[in-house]
């Protein structure tokens, strides 16, 4: 679908409305952009929205164009989030952004990890979000729902990199996705991946560990200061021969190991850490040592899902925000990280949200500024 010169708020009317005709007293429209706009000026809790839009309300109407909005009551307002329908929001929010999301991540590895949403009731099931994060921009290409306590992360991102096509990209999963039955379907679409070994598959941790007796084909080694720490990296990479593993990885494609030792000094008082982790991949082109600094650099970045859900968590209070109702929970997640995506499209530095945050509620002109630059309204 094509939104030629449209503006978000505006393709937001497409939007299903499953409340009856005659209990509509506040436009869907409305509320969706109104609570976005919320987010962005810090607010997270339903309560917090309802009084950011209470006391916003005349500024509200002007910059939005809903010139007859009514101010949502508290008791409504999550009623009315719960009726979204997320699918189709997911939906709409892709193909409006997706073109400046495609050319902005088309050569960057996407790192894919789930994410509980802990704000949801222990009698509501569980519920919990995929996300597929580009490791440079930290954009969030897409996202998945996966709900029920008895449902699994792992065949909902089987079935979210196929119905989305990243299985066609490059990959990073954490070793909870170590199955032959993830890794094939993206050796099967020539996509590549890049996954972590652990003692989930037993046989193949040991396959990695005896592979290391023999010499690497390509070695780096890197120092970072951070933090507080100093942490020394060494990646070496080995060949890996399929004919050497149990059957049921054959279709998987694993062409090379990536063994990481990484060495972490405490400034404050010499403490001294040593990890050693195994990564498995698929990749096809490259030379022994560009592939080595490809791969090595593809670990380092796949923190980008886990730094994108440490400022839900703590930027936007994902974790502390609790819902009566799971779509309700849904609902919120998505805005929060469609929120952080619009930082992140727009142009000004993201090194600081925060910032960023405080500046839109202190000058709520420059929220509104960048809302414009990005299409929003």
């Amino acid at each position: 679908m094509e939104y030629p010169d449209l503006k978000f708020i505006d393709a937001l009317k497409k939007l299903p409305d499953s409340r009856d005709n005659r209990g509509k007293r506040h436009s869907q429209v409305f509320m969706i952009a109104v609570v976005i706009m919320a987010i962005l000026s810090g607010r997270s809790r339903v309560s917090s929205i309802h009084r950011y839009i209470e006391n916003q309300i005349d500024w509200l109407r002007t910059i939005t164009g809903f010139h007859d909005a009514k101010c949502i009551s508290r008791a409504h307002l999550p009623r009315m989030l719960a009726k979204v329908d997320w699918h189709e929001l997911n939906v709409l929010i892709a193909e409006f952004f997706d073109d400046e999301i495609t050319q902005t991540t088309k050569h960057e590895w996407k790192a894919v990890d789930g994410k509980f949403l802990k704000g949801t009731p222990k009698n509501v099931q569980k519920q919990a979000v995929i996300h597929a994060v580009a490791h440079d921009s930290r954009i969030d290409v897409a996202q998945a729902k996966q709900v029920g306590n008895k449902s699994s992360e792992i065949t909902t991102v089987r079935e979210f990199i196929k119905e989305t096509g990243l299985e066609s990209q490059n990959l990073t999963l954490d070793a909870h996705h170590c199955y032959p039955d993830t890794m094939s379907p993206i050796e099967a679409a020539d996509g590549t991946y890049l996954i972590q070994v652990k003692e989930n598959q037993p046989k193949l941790l040991e396959h990695c560990r005896n592979l290391t007796l023999q010499s690497s084909i390509a070695e780096i080694i890197e120092h970072d200061l951070g933090h507080g720490r100093i942490s020394s990296y060494k990646s070496n990479l080995y060949k890996l021969s399929l004919s050497d593993i149990d059957e049921r990885w054959q279709t998987s494609g694993m062409r090379f190991l990536v063994v990481v030792n990484r060495e972490t000094i405490r400034k404050s008082n010499s403490k001294k850490t040593q990890e050693t982790s195994y990564y498995v991949s698929n990749y096809k082109d490259l030379g022994n040592q560009d592939l080595s600094v490809e791969l090595t650099k593809a670990i380092r970045k796949h923190w980008s899902v886990e730094s994108n859900n440490w400022q839900l968590d703590v930027t936007f209070d994902e974790d502390n925000v609790r819902v009566s109702d799971g779509n309700q929970s849904q609902i919120l997640s998505k805005l929060r990280s469609f929120a952080m995506n619009l930082l992140r499209i727009q142009k000004e530095d993201t090194h600081n949200f925060q910032a960023l945050i405080e500046k839109f509620t202190d000058i709520p002109n420059s929220l509104v500024l960048m809302l414009r630059q990005v299409s929003f309204l």
